[in-house]
């Protein structure tokens, strides 16, 4: 073996801090790859499980976001849908968001169920398999009636009221026929309100929810476009049901939209409503004023129904399956939960679709 074989191996520090790199370099390399390996998995696990969805409905008024529970927004629109189809100010909307709120939470008190039962025992199945095949619901429970008691022992004998009854009850006040204290007025502050139309809770309850109140009813009642929009989760979403979106939404704006108004075409979830809004009169929907002096000034402002229309279809998405609402040049779609440029404009009817694009 020559001498040159035999001769030690020696590592100079030059090589060594080399290797010595190399080996951080490697150890770098394989916890990046590690850290982005778990966060990409983080996040496709948070985006197909919609692990960080927060569901609410918001409206922004200023710098201030205003919220409600898609449940909430649902019942919201119905009171608004309400006032719209009486010609009421928006207004009453607004007194009706606020102490439904106060009252019931813009809960729906209605027994699911009750008036088909009622009409099954009445032998009146017909009328009971028409009703599911699109005619309007009942009217949704979401006030507290019995008085103005406030004593604990006669606050529980209360029995909840509907939409219908509270409107009627605010109609009669403001006509000076109702039986509370003064009339009511679009005027009124809440507490008043409250006075006017003999709400069974003490009157200063009520004003704490008046500003959510507002900043849901002007949108709800078609007085303001886009500013209200619902995020809603993919993963739970009730089989679409053109039929009964169809038959609440004509029902409950039949005199403002009139009879033929609303239409189906196709099925499942290639299903579409298509509402037209061409008929209505001008002078139809909510009012930013009194009903009354609206009559006299062709200036006050009145509800869009296109946008009325449209913006109760994104507050009934959770409860009809709902995946987008086209209307104008605008489009919602549930995935993004936001109002969009369409690449068309649909002119004169309101697009409600059930697919998932």
């Amino acid at each position: 073996m020559s001498p040159r074989a035999d001769r030690p191996i020696t590592v100079t520090r030059t090589v060594h801090r080399r290797r010595r790199r190399v080996k951080a370099v490697a150890a770098i390399t394989v916890v990046a790859a590690a850290v982005g390996a778990t966060g990409y998995g983080a996040w496709q696990l948070i985006e197909e499980n919609e692990y960080l969805l927060d569901e609410r409905c918001s409206v922004t008024v200023g710098e201030m976001e205003h919220r409600l529970t898609p449940a909430q927004t649902y019942s919201a629109a119905q009171l608004a849908a309400a006032a719209a189809e009486l010609e009421l100010p928006v207004q009453a909307a607004t007194d009706a968001i606020a102490i439904s709120l106060q009252e019931t939470n813009l809960d729906n008190r209605a027994e699911p169920g009750e008036e088909d039962a009622e009409e099954t025992e009445n032998g009146d199945e017909a009328e009971a398999a028409d009703s599911e095949q699109g005619q309007a619901p009942p009217s949704p429970v979401l006030f507290a009636d019995g008085g103005p008691q406030w004593d604990a022992v006669k606050a529980t004998s209360s029995t909840p009221i509907t939409s219908e009854d509270f409107y009627a009850r605010l109609i009669d006040s403001r006509d000076g026929e109702g039986e509370g204290e003064g009339a009511w007025s679009p005027d009124l502050g809440l507490e008043e309100v409250a006075e006017a139309l003999g709400r069974p809770q003490n009157p200063t309850f009520y004003p704490q929810h008046e500003e959510l109140a507002r900043a849901f009813a002007r949108p709800l009642t078609g007085l303001q476009p886009m500013v209200m929009t619902c995020q809603l989760s993919q993963l739970e979403v009730p089989g679409p049901d053109a039929e009964g979106l169809r038959g609440e939404l004509q029902g409950s704006l039949s005199g403002m939209l009139g009879a033929e108004a609303a239409a189906v075409e196709g099925s499942g979830e290639s299903a579409v409503v298509r509402i037209s809004v061409s008929a209505v009169q001008d002078e139809a929907g909510a009012t930013e004023d009194d009903a009354d002096d609206a009559a006299e000034d062709p200036a006050t402002e009145h509800s869009e129904p296109e946008w009325l229309v449209a913006q109760w279809a994104v507050a009934s998405a959770e409860t009809y399956g709902v995946q987008s609402v086209h209307a104008g040049a605008y489009e919602w779609h549930r995935d993004s939960g936001r109002w969009e440029r369409a690449e068309t404009v649909s002119e004169d009817a309101v697009v409600i679709g059930f697919s998932r694009r």
